[in-house]
């Protein structure tokens, strides 16, 4: 080996021409100039391979998932394969049909996916927006957003986004409510089909069994309620319960679930300008109740799959669980189960 010479001809052969590695990967691993790797492919007499096999071949689905999910630069992607310049990586974008970033996109460090344009996702998403999620735009982003003391709900968000934008929370100081976790994730544009709330259950939805179960799943994440009490002194009775103030979704609901043949309750509750603890009832809040045994064990199979609320899926399979139990043995531990979710509740973990 020559004096300063960092490798021989034969490695130079085994990387360059067996391994096949780039001039600029063969340089890194010796500290070199890609330059200073093909002076010296010249000078051991080393025929470079054609221009044909000197492409750097990266799948489209590896190519999308380092820029848009790992958020990855187009000269990152470049230095990674032992590419010079990223604006190569922009063609193979353009040979692949792969969006480039717009500038502000590209500036912005927060992960964000484009949506998918998965429909069950869709339907789910349009329930948690028809429930107690609240979307806005800001800035370049969708921003989904709500508030709660349940750490449930932290990890509803979380699963519910992951895949395409990173939740966030903050303590939030209310001296009316008391202190509740603010939850927001910020989302591509793609997901302005959630800046309105519904105000009913869209066609596509209804006319789709497995989209409406999303959509119902999602909503009872938000608004639905799993209870317990006693029937005819023995026994036990696990019912339903939605109780909002979107009268048309409920209507949607119902209908959809008896044309399933599940048997509902439906009623008005508590009319606009009724007083409560905290004031004055803005709107009508109605109910739908659900409390048919054969029916409630229906409908959490159905639900629980999809469910991505950790208090109501712990309930739901309880519900699986001791449904053919007497109320005796049912009470104590649907008690226990009842005192260990209020114990995660924020006012109960700040003690």
């Amino acid at each position: 080996m020559k004096k300063g010479l960092k490798f021989t001809k034969e490695q130079l052969e085994e990387l360059y021409l067996k391994q096949k590695l780039s001039l600029i990967q063969i340089g890194k691993k010796f500290d070199c100039n890609n330059t200073n790797i093909l002076y010296w492919l010249k000078k051991f007499n080393i025929k470079r391979r054609p221009a044909y096999l000197r492409k750097v071949n990266i799948p489209k689905e590896v190519l999308y998932d380092l820029y848009w999910n790992k958020n990855w630069t187009t000269q990152q992607i470049a230095n990674k394969y032992g590419i010079k310049y990223g604006r190569s990586i922009l063609k193979k974008f353009k040979k692949f049909g792969i969006p480039s970033k717009t500038l502000s996109q590209a500036n912005t460090k927060k992960f964000k996916k484009p949506f998918s344009d998965n429909l069950d996702e869709k339907a789910f998403f349009l329930g948690l927006r028809a429930g107690d999620y609240y979307a806005k735009q800001k800035n370049i982003s969708v921003r989904m957003q709500t508030t709660s003391t349940h750490t449930a709900q932290i990890n509803l968000t979380k699963k519910s986004f992951d895949r395409y934008g990173e939740t966030k929370t903050y303590l939030s100081k209310n001296k009316a409510r008391g202190d509740e976790w603010f939850i927001y994730v910020d989302l591509d544009v793609s997901f302005d089909f959630l800046l309105e709330k519904p105000a009913n259950i869209p066609s596509w939805i209804l006319g789709n069994d497995e989209y409406f179960y999303q959509f119902l799943a999602a909503y009872m994440d938000c608004e639905g309620n799993w209870h317990f009490t006693k029937s005819h002194d023995i026994h036990s009775r696990f019912t339903f319960r939605l109780r909002t103030g979107d009268k048309l979704i409920l209507e949607n609901i119902k209908e959809k679930l008896e044309s399933f043949g599940y048997k509902t309750v439906f009623h008005l509750e508590t009319m606009k300008g009724s007083k409560s603890p905290s004031g004055q009832f803005k709107r009508d809040i109605y109910n739908l109740t659900i409390n048919r045994k054969e029916d409630v064990a229906k409908l959490v199979k159905n639900l629980l799959p999809l469910s991505k609320h950790s208090e109501k899926i712990r309930k739901m399979y309880f519900i699986l669980e001791n449904k053919d139990k007497p109320y005796s043995e049912i009470e104590k531990p649907w008690n226990k189960l009842r005192e260990e979710i209020k114990g995660e509740l924020l006012k109960n973990r700040q003690k």
